[in-house]
C-alpha cells in the first residue's frame, strides 16, 4: 500500500458496533473492538464509540473479558432539545465519565465527546460543554439552513469542532453531495477539526438498492478534503469529487493521492487529517473488504 494512502486512512475509523445498522450487544461490540485491535487492520482503527449511559456497562465488560490492550474512547453524550435540557445532559454525562475515568482509566482513556445540537439555544449549548474542554468535542450539526452559522459559532470557540451524519437506515438520512460538500468546504475554511458518522461503509460512492438511494464513498471524502485544502478548489469541485464512481479517477502513489488532474502530497494530506478526524462506522471489515477488492492493501502495515 502507498505511503500517501497509509496517511489518509491510518486511525480513520471510529469503531461503532453498538450502533445500528450492527446493534452489537456490549458483550458483542468489545469483542470484536478486541479482535480489531489485535489485527492486521488495527492501523484503520481509532476510538471505540460509546454512549454515555452505557458507560457502566462497558466498564462491566471490559472487566468480563479481561481486556490489557489500552484504547481511546469516544463518548456520544445524551443531549437535549432546548440549552436546559442539553445543560442537564451535560451535568449527567460528566458524572458518568468521572465513574467511568476512576474505574477504568489504566486500561481506557476518555479522549473525545460527541452530542447532538439542540434545536434551539444553540450559543448556550457551547456554553454549557465547559466541563469537557480538555477533550476533543465534537458536536453534531443538522442539515438545515442554519448549518453555516453553527459551523462559524464553533469556529469562534476555538476548542469544539462540528460533526455531521453522512447516512442511515433510510434514503432521507443521507445528505446531497452539495450540502456535504459545503460542510466540508466551510470547515477547511474555518480551519475546524470535523468528524462524519454513519453511511460511509464503502470507498467509492455508489447506489444502494436496498435503501433506493446513492451512498457516499469514504475514499470519495477523504481525498476531497485533502485535495482541495492543497488546491483551494471551489465547492463544486469538491461536489464532483464526491461525485466520481469510477475507482480508477482515483490513485494513490508513495508521496500524493490524486484525483483525475488534481493532486495532494503527504503534507497536505496529513493537514487534512489534522481536521477531518475519522468517521464513525459499525463495521471494519466491510470497507477493509472493499478496499481489498480494489487492490489498495497490498503490503499494508499491520
Amino acid at each position: 500500500m502507498s505511503r500517501a494512502l497509509n496517511t489518509l486512512l491510518e486511525g480513520v475509523i471510529d469503531y461503532a458496533g453498538l450502533f445500528p445498522p450492527a446493534r452489537l450487544s456490549m458483550e458483542d461490540a468489545v469483542a470484536e473492538y478486541l479482535e480489531l485491535l489485535n489485527g492486521e487492520d488495527s492501523w484503520l482503527v481509532s476510538r471505540f464509540i460509546c454512549p454515555s449511559e452505557r458507560l457502566e456497562e462497558l466498564g462491566d465488560e471490559l472487566e468480563s473479558q479481561k481486556a490489557e490492550i489500552g484504547f481511546g474512547i469516544s463518548v456520544v453524550g445524551t443531549g437535549g432539545a432546548d440549552a436546559n435540557a442539553f445543560s442537564r445532559g451535560v451535568v449527567q454525562d460528566a458524572s458518568n465519565l468521572a465513574v467511568f475515568t476512576g474505574r477504568c482509566s489504566d486500561i481506557c482513556l476518555i479522549e473525545a465527546y460527541e452530542v447532538k445540537a439542540p434545536q434551539m439555544e444553540f450559543k448556550a449549548a457551547i456554553r454549557a460543554l465547559g466541563p469537557f474542554r480538555e477533550l476533543e468535542v465534537f458536536m453534531e450539526l443538522p442539515w438545515n439552513d442554519s448549518m453555516h452559522d453553527y459551523l462559524h459559532s464553533l469556529a469562534e470557540t476555538d476548542w469544539i469542532g462540528a460533526k455531521a451524519r453522512t447516512g442511515g437506515l433510510e434514503a432521507a438520512a443521507f445528505p446531497s453531495s452539495e450540502k456535504l460538500a459545503g460542510f466540508i468546504h466551510e470547515c477547511l475554511n474555518l480551519n475546524l477539526m470535523f468528524k462524519l458518522t454513519a453511511g460511509l461503509h464503502h470507498p467509492i460512492r455508489r447506489f444502494d438498492p436496498e435503501l433506493n438511494t446513492t451512498m457516499h464513498g469514504f475514499l470519495n471524502v477523504l481525498v476531497a478534503a485533502a485535495i482541495a485544502d492543497e488546491n483551494e478548489l471551489t465547492r463544486k469541485e469538491v461536489v464532483r469529487m464526491l461525485e466520481e464512481t469510477d475507482p480508477a479517477a482515483f490513485s494513490f502513489t508513495q508521496d500524493a493521492v490524486t484525483w483525475r488532474d488534481w493532486e495532494a502530497g503527504l503534507e497536505a494530506i496529513e493537514d487534512a487529517r489534522g481536521l477531518f478526524i475519522s468517521y464513525g462506522s459499525c463495521s471494519v471489515r466491510e470497507p477493509v473488504e472493499d478496499l481489498q477488492a480494489l487492490n489498495l492493501l497490498e503490503g499494508v502495515r499491520g
